[in-house]
């Protein structure tokens, strides 16, 4: 019986090693990969950035998303006939002349000529002018968070300006990159815990308590708007919120924004991009999808590039806010740093040759 039931095991053993589980492979019948471009271009005269990227469609291990297409011919043409061709400068950034400027009237389309021979094209778009800003303002905000014992803290800057009547308009708020002082405390520094005859004793520092830095405020919001409930009626209206992280309201906060008019279309596809966004993760939220974009293949008329490109009338907008004009500030747990030169930069942060000089336009009001 032993031997029996010893045959039976090593059988078993024998069969499962030597079973052959056959792959299923896959095949997508859609092509591979998509074009992706960001980018647009405004009134005001300067080197306006086109970005183009291969969008891989399905990835399993995730490897070669968002890889820069290089070497393509990417140009801008006006109904007028007029030609920009655009440069290449980095690996699939491409850049106009540092004069070029869209014009209120004109319209506009972009063609990209990829290096594979595919040929793309965006649907024209028309410059809108758009109105004249009378003023910023901002307060801090609050809001209720996850954890009942913390709430957000924030500011939301107010843009005031009369709205042009009778005639539809549309409205995008574009954060750009900001500058902002880093406030430290030289006077808190501490000796080493290893110090030789006096660990961890107060030893101030000589420097350095204020630097300068620029970022990209984080997390990125969407602020877009349509005058269908507020034609021709003056506005105070909410162009930008930045996150208060315990650092950048410490000292004054210089925020830059671009005051742009879109197009309909370009509206909504920019309101469908902030709807993403600010997806939480929760039932409430809207189904993720692939936004249409304006731009369309020559050459296959079933595939869809990611993108929109469109043209804005841009106005610059600046503000400073000062921390001690807040009403509510975010007091992390964690210490300052004692040296505002050894600040540990993070995503979207750029740390300056020399931070404790102050830049050349830091006006504060």
């Amino acid at each position: 019986m032993k031997n029996y039931s010893a045959f039976i095991l090593t059988f078993l053993v024998g069969l499962l090693f030597s079973t052959c589980i056959d792959p299923y492979h896959f095949e997508s019948e859609r092509p591979e990969w998509s074009l992706g471009m960001e980018g647009f271009i405004t009134t005001l005269p300067k080197a306006h950035r086109i970005r183009l990227s291969r969008v891989d469609r399905f990835s399993p291990d995730f490897n070669g998303l968002n890889r820069p297409e290089t070497l393509a011919k990417v140009l801008i043409k006006d109904d007028l006939g007029n030609v920009e061709v655009l440069t290449e400068t980095t690996a699939g950034v491409y850049l106009t002349h540092e004069d070029f400027a869209a014009k209120i009237g004109r319209s506009y389309n972009l063609e990209i000529l990829l290096n594979n021979g595919k040929r793309f094209i965006s649907r024209p778009e028309i410059v809108v002018a758009a109105p004249i800003v009378d003023s910023l303002s901002y307060r801090s905000v609050k809001t209720a968070t996850s954890n009942a014992m913390i709430d957000e803290v924030g500011v939301r800057i107010f843009a005031h300006f009369q709205d042009p009547p009778d005639e539809r308009n549309f409205y995008f708020w574009n954060m750009q990159v900001s500058d902002f002082q880093m406030i430290a405390e030289p006077e808190l520094n501490l000796n080493s815990p290893f110090h030789p005859t006096c660990p961890r004793c107060p030893n101030p520092l000589d420097c350095c308590r204020v630097c300068y830095y620029s970022e990209r405020p984080s997390p990125p919001n969407v602020n877009t708007a349509e005058d269908s409930d507020f034609n021709g009626v003056y506005q105070n209206m909410p162009i930008a919120y930045i996150k208060d992280n315990g650092l950048r309201f410490k000292g004054i906060y210089k925020a830059k924004i671009q005051h742009l008019s879109v197009s309909q279309e370009a509206y909504r596809h920019l309101k469908l991009v902030g709807q993403q966004l600010s997806l939480t993760g929760t039932v409430f939220d809207p189904p993720p999808a692939n936004i249409r974009g304006n731009l369309i293949s020559l050459d296959e008329p079933d595939d869809q590039p990611l993108g929109f490109f469109f043209a804005s009338d841009e106005i610059e907008l600046e503000t400073y806010i000062h921390p001690d004009r807040l009403e509510f500030l975010f007091r992390p747990q964690t210490l300052f740093p004692t040296d505002c030169r050894s600040y540990v930069v993070g995503i979207g942060i750029t740390k300056p040759n020399d931070p404790t000089a102050i830049p050349a336009d830091w006006k504060p009001n």
